[in-house]
């Protein structure tokens, strides 16, 4: 209606979509009990804090480092053009982003004061904010949006007029600067309407419910699994595509790209997706509304989760950032990496433990 062009749309897919978010809003509704639990004394949990403090600020050289050197290779690219950020690069920057959240979760301004706090968050932002000038939004996004939603669950920033003014100009900034810096033409006539012509994410569920698997595995277990199972190891549940990469698993995007080369844009990701047509192929109608109040329900509990002290809750806090902002919208997405980084931080913590217990039992 307000921009005169025909609905790529059909009703029946507008029904799902918001009988899907009434099953999200009641899931999200439901009662949750968000009790405290610590299973390791204080001196523990501190000095998890105070090392993923440490290791942040010392991952900060060689994050920014190698941010620098990616925004000088890759200026003048366009988005399409500048192809994936290394695997080594990812893996120092991640490792970054980790421990900080971790410093962020577990950290108590009365007991530690503000300018360690502002220092991690600042330390965490710069390499994204370097690295998304000429590459994702959402990069940067990935740094910002889990500070805030700490911030705000635990109540060091208060809802008011001016604060969120502020955090609205900062989203403005996010979506708009990294474009701008690239040269991609985000104010031009036409753009925004065609895309909401073409139907966004909801056009790729209406096309692909009859997507033929060809025998794949099921796309949505696969992607949820990606990161603990070795698939291309294993020549299990993979699929061969974009030439120089071989045994890839074989999730839900990749196969939708692999069905429509022009939907490939250069990264090894695939197309994204809509987490409706994901739970559809899992199973059918019945999967994409239990699906949606399952989603709804976790989601609360990532929001309960976030407002408590503890060196998980910047995990929560990334997950609950990729299901509400991420521009892939599949469950798969929001949740494959929380077995690693469950199993990692609970590793960090015995590791500390053991090491304050081999501190107390050797004689000075």
């Amino acid at each position: 209606m307000v921009v005169h062009q025909a609905d790529a749309v059909e009703d029946g897919t507008v029904a799902v979509s918001v009988l899907a978010l009434v099953f999200f809003i009641a899931g999200y509704l439901l009662p949750t009990s968000n009790r405290p639990k610590r299973h390791f004394s204080r001196s523990v949990f501190d000095a998890c804090g105070d090392l993923a403090y440490r290791i942040t600020v010392l991952l900060a050289i060689p994050a920014t480092i190698l941010a620098v050197q990616f925004w000088r290779t890759h200026s003048g690219l366009s988005y399409e053009g500048a192809g994936g950020i290394p695997f080594a690069y990812q893996a120092v920057l991640y490792t970054h982003l980790f421990f900080g959240f971790m410093y962020l979760g577990a950290s108590d301004p009365k007991q530690e004061g503000w300018r360690r706090i502002l220092t991690a968050t600042v330390l965490v932002t710069l390499p994204r904010l370097i690295i998304s000038l000429h590459w994702g939004r959402f990069f940067l996004a990935q740094a910002i949006v889990p500070a805030l939603l700490i911030a705000f669950a635990r109540g060091w920033i208060r809802f008011s007029v001016k604060r969120m003014s502020q955090i609205s100009a900062l989203a403005l900034a996010i979506l708009f600067v990294p474009p701008l810096t690239r040269g991609d033409s985000v104010f031009a006539q036409g753009e925004i309407v065609n895309w909401l012509a073409a139907g966004s994410s909801l056009r790729l569920y209406q096309d692909n419910t009859d997507l033929n698997l060809n025998g794949y595995c099921d796309p949505f277990l696969v992607a949820l699994t990606a990161k603990v199972i070795p698939y291309g190891q294993l020549n299990w549940c993979v699929l061969e595509s974009f030439a120089e990469k071989k045994n890839i698993p074989a999730t839900m995007s990749r196969i939708l790209t692999v069905n429509d080369p022009r939907t490939f844009f250069g990264t090894q990701s695939g197309t994204g997706g809509n987490y409706l047509l994901e739970l559809y192929l899992f199973g059918g109608f019945a999967a994409v509304y239990g699906g949606s109040a399952l989603f709804g329900f976790t989601c609360r509990r990532f929001v309960g989760w976030i407002g408590m002290r503890s060196l998980f809750s910047g995990i929560w806090a990334e997950c609950l950032t990729r299901a509400l902002f991420a521009p892939r919208g599949e469950l798969s997405y929001v949740f494959e990496r929380i077995p690693s980084l469950v199993l990692t931080t609970v590793f960090v913590i015995f590791a500390v433990w053991a090491g304050r217990l081999l501190q107390k039992e050797t004689p000075s």
